[in-house]
Parts: C-alpha cells; sequence; structure tokens
C-alpha cells in the first residue's frame, strides 16, 4: 500500500503530465478533423484506473487533483467530477473481490459500467443544480460513442497507467492485468 506521499507523488504528476496532453489532443487537435461535439473523457479513464487498481488513503486527493487538472479543459467543475469518482472508489472498494481485470474484454465492460454509473451521478447533481432535463438528453447521446471508444481504448491506457504508477502486486486490488 502506498501510505506516503512521497510515493504518490511522482506517478501522479507523470500521469498529469499525461492527461494534459489527453486534453490538449482532445481539445485542440481533434475539432481539427471536424468532430466537435465529442470530447473523450480521458480524465474518467485515469479516476478508473487508480480506483480499479491502486490502493491508498490518498485515492480522493487524487481525484481531485486530476479533476482540478481537467478543469482547466472543461466547462464542467471540478466538484461534480471529484463527488462522482469518490462515489465509485467506494463503489469500487465494496466489489473488489468481484472485480479482476483479467481480459480485454472484462476491462472494456467494467470501465463501460462505471462510466455509466459516472455518467448517472454527474447528471443526477447537474439536474439537481437546476439543470435542464433537455441538456441531460443532449448529454446521453454524447456519452455513448465517447463512452465506447474511452472503454475500447481503457486495456491499453490501463497498461501505460500500470507502468507509470509502477507498483507491487499487493498494491493493487484484484489481478494484475
Amino acid at each position: 500500500m502506498k501510505s506516503q506521499m512521497k510515493d504518490i507523488l511522482p506517478s501522479i504528476l507523470i500521469t498529469l503530465v499525461l492527461l494534459i496532453f489527453f486534453e490538449v489532443i482532445s481539445s485542440a487537435f481533434i475539432p481539427i478533423f471536424g468532430i466537435k461535439e465529442y470530447k473523450l473523457p480521458f480524465h474518467l479513464l485515469i479516476v478508473l484506473h487508480l480506483g480499479l487498481k491502486l490502493r491508498t488513503p490518498y485515492i480522493a486527493v487524487l481525484i481531485l487533483v486530476i479533476q482540478y487538472f481537467h478543469s482547466f479543459f472543461s466547462v464542467e467543475g471540478w466538484e461534480m467530477g471529484t463527488i462522482a469518482g469518490v462515489i465509485i472508489c467506494v463503489t469500487i472498494s465494496y466489489l473488489k473481490d468481484l472485480i479482476h481485470l483479467s481480459s480485454i474484454g472484462i476491462t472494456i465492460l467494467i470501465v463501460q459500467l462505471f462510466q455509466l454509473q459516472w455518467l448517472v451521478i454527474v447528471s443526477l447533481l447537474i439536474y439537481m443544480k437546476g439543470g435542464d432535463a433537455a441538456y441531460l438528453t443532449d448529454k446521453f447521446w454524447h456519452f455513448v460513442p465517447e463512452s465506447i471508444v474511452i472503454s475500447i481504448l481503457a486495456p491499453f491506457l490501463f497498461i501505460v497507467f500500470d507502468k507509470i504508477w509502477s507498483i507491487g502486486e499487493t498494491d493493487f486490488i484484484g489481478e494484475q492485468g
């Protein structure tokens, strides 16, 4: 278990650089090809990786940092993503004995399910803030292709994140996959 911040700091800094790179690609370069309505949620994939694989008492702080840096590139605030991320990590901690990222298909399915949970949580928070139901419908239709792409990329990006976090097997939840 990574219980000291000095063990986590280099990995989170590299992860933030990677997040900024992905956000620039998603915000600036993908619209060049005419895809202006969709923005791939790489921040969500990072939060899911941390929740699924990392055991640390600082998980909520790490989610806050990821969401804060994501908010530089998004109109969505960091607070809703942080709340959703913490709730998802709590869900993962309850289901950790059932979750084993043993194959590409299982990883894609699990990531898709947790993205759906993320959508429901964030949509409820937006609706409670007085959001319009039409916005939620539009958000759902944007969610479908974005989540499919992120789910397909998840197994491959999880390998990269595993190398960045380079933690022993005892620090991971479930099997290393």
